[in-house]
């Protein structure tokens, strides 16, 4: 289900606009009409019997009418007092919902201003304050999400400064954004905390930003678009952006289109791509470690397309080719009559020798076997689509 189909299927609260009086003639109606609908079919089941009349009324007869007459009256009665019930009931229920979505636009605004605050531990607040807002406010949970993922995108340098003061501004920067991402990740698992709600099938625009460390372990893409267009991954030291165990289901598309891999380790070990659309078409790979071990690609289809390869790693070892479409080669687009040219191996690494079935290997489209591309034994690129 998509960000705008979520949004749809939540209907418009209803307002009591009727006039009191109004209201009130309804409601005796409807009484009056089901009180003389029982009658007709009480009738009807005693055999439709004919009423008697046997000489003048008596005083018995004249104070049955009278009770009677009060017991209607009494039914009128009560149905207005309902009526007037209802109304005060539903007023009062209209009022807590406006009070309680004004303190829930209070709290998005005071988590925003912090946010934009200028202390990193402010601003770290104001991540986990809006994380659980969106929680708790699924009818604007994408709006919650997008500001998070707005954060992001703000511009921050993709390498450490050489200045010292700078260097500290840019390290608590860091730290803020790795918060980020940390509660992000911890909503796309199926583990989530009981105190959580789960944000699989959510929009995630993460386009553009600079991602050092990143923990996706476990995550599930069931749905909406996750777009990682443009994004610099780079890491320092042991900074690690992990994707393992991730499940890349049917219905969800992940973007790492135009995305720089410079430096660091990237992993999608044990990754399944069992039905999602993910593209790295004409991403960079420029001296990341790269990890597929173990991945499964089952199903759907993983694009490279114009991707270049100029230095790094690119480690499938132990990764299983057995339905889905990996396609490193020239594709046609023909819908949009576009041509995607083919990915370019001029430099680095790109290590397929240790898969461990290579039943539907990838199309490379080559008719030799370019320097860095690693080939399992007697295959011969020429053969492959």
């Amino acid at each position: 289900m998509t960000a705008t189909e979520r949004n749809s299927s939540h209907a418009p609260r209803g307002v009591m606009r009727w006039p009191l009086g109004l209201h009130i003639a309804i409601a005796l109606v409807l009484a009056v009409t089901g009180a003389v609908t029982v009658l007709g079919l009480l009738w009807l089941t005693l055999g439709s019997p004919r009423v008697q009349v046997s000489g003048p009324l008596k005083p018995s007869d004249t104070y049955d009418a009278i009770k009677i007459a009060l017991t209607v009256v009494a039914g009128a009665g009560g149905v207005v007092a309902l009526v007037v019930a209802y109304r005060r009931q539903h007023l009062s229920e209209t009022t807590s919902t406006r009070e309680y979505e004004r303190a829930l636009i209070e709290r998005f605004g005071a988590a925003s201003e912090q946010l934009g605050a200028d202390q990193p531990a402010v601003r770290i607040a104001g991540a986990y304050a809006m994380a659980r807002l969106a929680d708790e406010w699924p009818q604007e949970r994408q709006m919650c999400i997008d500001v998070l993922c707005g954060y992001l995108r703000m511009p921050h340098a993709p390498d450490p400064p050489t200045d010292d003061h700078a260097l500290t501004t840019w390290e608590r920067e860091r730290g803020v954004r790795g918060t980020v991402l940390q509660i992000i990740g911890s909503h796309l698992r199926d583990d989530i905390a009981e105190s959580c709600e789960s944000w699989q099938g959510y929009d995630l625009n993460l386009a553009g930003a600079v991602i050092h460390s990143a923990d996706f372990r476990g995550a599930r893409f069931t749905g909406g678009d996750i777009s990682f267009v443009k994004t610099i991954f780079v890491g320092h030291g042991r900074d690690q952006v992990v994707f393992d165990d991730v499940d890349f289901a049917k219905g969800s598309s992940v973007y790492f289109r135009l995305a720089e891999f410079r430096s660091g380790s990237v992993r999608f070990n044990r990754a399944t791509f069992n039905g999602g659309w993910v593209t790295f078409d004409s991403a960079r790979f420029a001296g990341a470690q790269v990890q597929f071990r173990n991945a499964s690609f089952t199903a759907g289809e993983i694009l490279f397309e114009d991707a270049e390869f100029c230095d790094g790693y690119i480690d499938f070892s132990g990764a299983t080719f057995t339905g889905s479409t990996v396609n490193f080669g020239e594709h046609d687009h023909r819908p949009v009559y576009v041509t995607m040219p083919p990915a370019r191996f001029s430099g680095g690494v790109v290590d397929f020798s240790q898969a461990a079935d290579f039943a539907h290997p990838p199309q490379f489209g080559l008719g030799a076997l370019p320097p860095g591309l690693r080939l399992p034994a007697d295959t011969n690129i020429s053969d492959l689509p």
